[in-house]
């Protein structure tokens, strides 16, 4: 752990020296600006979309994208993504290879899937549905599936087939209105490449992928990651800023992101927000389109509700024109 986190900083120094060379993007260029979202979790007293449209009130305007997590048998699209369309959001859609109740759907077993099989007409529906949605989607399998909760699923080679046999068959089906995202962990580009977490070895292909995607936390001492220094969001997403050199052609994108508190510096987390605002505005970030707050309180508590500062932080990123996109 200590050797990949002299690595990630090594790597993170570079970028940053690359970063203070080049000279800012125009604030409010609308040819650069970026889409602003992020992802919410309802209570039990409200629906999921009463919970985006409480949020938006908080943060005073629309999100613009939000990430949609839903299993390989769920239906699609229901009263909330028929609400989020209907108020200009762009659905960032994960489909789990797994059940409702917990099935697994091995990668190999799509990769293998033959017109006329179930998984071959389940993929089928999934693209059909996606049609009739008839809004631009982005549309990703088994998002960070280099997580070590997705061992059973299959091997890298594995997944990469299987990935290039569902982009085939919403290619065959018509589904113009859908992008495919390749979602990993922003650690997933840290790691050695010996690691089985190491988020390339799991690239399907430039053919087969619109857009490269992390999820990326500050963890910073949060519950069963004690002694995790403190990392800004530049630092986390070095390693995908890195890979992306060798495709220049997908757009890059930040599809969950987050920090925990300082408990000794209140503010600090509105500065890791106010300093991540700052960042995609800067020539070496001009790729990145998209970035999406995760909302949520798991094992650590991401809320930016929690704190004042940290909302106001997160409103004061959402009025800037930079992220009206």
């Amino acid at each position: 752990m200590r050797r990949t986190w002299r690595a990630a900083a090594v790597l993170a120094m570079l970028v940053c020296a690359a970063v203070l060379a080049s000279p800012a993007v125009p604030s409010g260029a609308a040819s650069t600006s970026m889409v602003w979202g992020a992802t919410i979790r309802n209570t039990a007293a409200q629906t999921q979309l009463q919970a985006v449209q409480s949020f938006q009130t908080k943060v005073g305007r629309t999100l613009r994208a939000t990430r949609d997590f839903l299993n390989w048998d769920s239906p699609f699209p229901t009263a909330y993504e028929l609400g989020l369309q209907a108020q200009g959001t762009t659905i960032v859609l994960s489909v789990a290879t797994r059940t409702h109740n917990g099935t697994r759907v091995p990668w190999a077993s799509i990769a293998a899937a033959k017109p006329g099989s179930a998984l071959y007409v389940q993929m089928q529906s999934w693209a059909n549905r996606i049609i009739a949605f008839g809004a631009p989607i982005w549309v990703t399998m088994q998002h960070e599936p280099e997580a070590a909760s997705k061992v059973s699923l299959g091997s890298q080679a594995d997944y990469i087939a299987a990935w290039r046999n569902w982009v085939s068959v919403f290619r065959a089906q018509g589904a113009t209105n859908a992008r495919f995202m390749f979602i990993t962990t922003a650690f997933g580009y840290l790691v050695k490449p010996t690691d089985r977490r190491y988020a390339p070895a799991f690239y399907p292909g430039d053919d087969v992928v619109d857009g490269i995607a992390v999820d990326a936390y500050n963890w910073f001492n949060c519950p069963r990651h004690a002694n995790v220094p403190w990392q800004s969001l530049q630092q986390l997403i070095s390693g995908q800023l890195s890979f992306s050199l060798a495709h220049p052609n997908q757009e890059l994108w930040v599809t969950e992101f987050g920090s925990i508190e300082d408990p000794a510096n209140p503010t600090r987390r509105a500065q890791w927000i106010a300093d991540a605002q700052a960042l995609f505005q800067t020539a070496p970030y001009s790729r990145y389109r998209g970035i999406m707050y995760f909302d949520l309180k798991q094992a650590c508590d991401w809320r930016v509700e929690t704190s004042a500062p940290a909302l106001t932080a997160f409103a004061t990123m959402g009025q800037d024109l930079y992220y009206s996109g």
